[in-house]
């Protein structure tokens, strides 16, 4: 599933090609992904996009919003007709639209010169997992995802539109997060609820990073394997987005270009594959349900 570096990359590139551009008209092509009254924003501009966690947020400008979680193979990819050469992945996207294309949004704008563009917002799901709720701008923070998320990591100065103090995780936030759990630290580093945005790929990093062993109960990590902890999950998160997120299995940015994260992985997806940092043998095993990768002999 796409993790914060994943939909920050996604809102940084929505934030750039559809602000100030109108919808013109919604194509459902599945009705279940979608929720709400296709009237509400037809004929309505792009005002702002945000981010919570792993869920954005396209507001417009009358006061609706457009909410979107892409969930584990949603795709969000924004092509013009104007554009000369396609950036859209072959591999992970294909022709757009295709069969696993749900929605289409069609919009317009004026450019410097007057002339009208038109282009398109795609929503792709092949797993059909993912959903897109039309509802009033002021209603989104009480969606049970949204209202419901864990302070969030920081990770630059990139991650902008903070809209409640609790969604940084400061240190002494991690520290009480932590405190008296029992619960795995990687389970625990996975849990929307008290922590926003990080998700199976950047626990395995961050972890690693740390030299912590994802299976130790949360209250038995020292004071200072904490704050080693929590600086590794910044720093592995500003990679993700440095690189401009993983396409593992289906994630591309909003232009339908590949990440480049999954060149850069620490321990994550190193089945049968030795340690980068001692060359020894990379255990894999499901906590939480979830692949889990480390090694032994670095992590304790």
């Amino acid at each position: 599933m796409p993790e914060l570096p994943e939909v920050e990359t996604i809102r940084l590139g929505l934030e750039e090609h559809i602000v100030g551009k109108k919808i013109v008209s919604v194509e459902v092509r599945l009705k279940k992904i979608i929720s709400g009254d296709i009237a509400k924003i037809t004929g309505a501009k792009f005002k702002k996009i945000r981010r919570f966690g792993k869920a954005l947020s396209l507001d417009l400008d009358n006061n609706y919003s457009i909410a979107i979680h892409v969930k584990m193979t949603g795709q969000l990819i924004w092509v013009s007709d104007e554009s000369k050469v396609s950036r859209v992945s072959k591999v992970l996207v294909g022709e757009l639209p295709n069969k696993f294309t749900h929605v289409i949004f069609k919009l317009k704008n004026q450019n410097l010169k007057g002339k009208t563009e038109n282009s398109f917002l795609f929503y792709n799901d092949i797993r059909q997992f993912g959903w897109i709720k039309i509802l009033s701008t002021s209603d989104v923070e009480k969606l049970p995802f949204v209202s419901e998320l864990g302070p969030e990591p920081s990770v630059g100065d990139r991650v902008r539109d903070r809209v409640r103090d609790r969604e940084t995780l400061t240190l002494k936030k991690f520290q009480q997060i932590l405190k008296n759990k029992s619960t795995k630290i990687k389970v625990l580093l996975m849990d929307q609820k008290r922590i926003g945005g990080v998700g199976n790929i950047y626990a395995n990093d961050a972890l690693f990073l740390a030299g912590i062993d994802p299976r130790r109960q949360a209250k038995s990590l020292s004071t200072n394997e904490t704050r080693r902890l929590y600086q590794s999950i910044e720093e592995v998160l500003k990679q993700g987005l440095k690189y401009g997120g993983s396409s593992e299995f289906t994630y591309v940015n909003a232009l339908g270009e590949t990440g480049e994260y999954q060149k850069h992985f620490l321990v994550y997806g190193f089945y049968k594959k030795p340690c980068s940092r001692c060359g020894g043998k990379v255990l894999t095993i499901k906590l939480g349900g979830r692949g889990t990768f480390f090694c032994p002999h670095c992590q304790n």
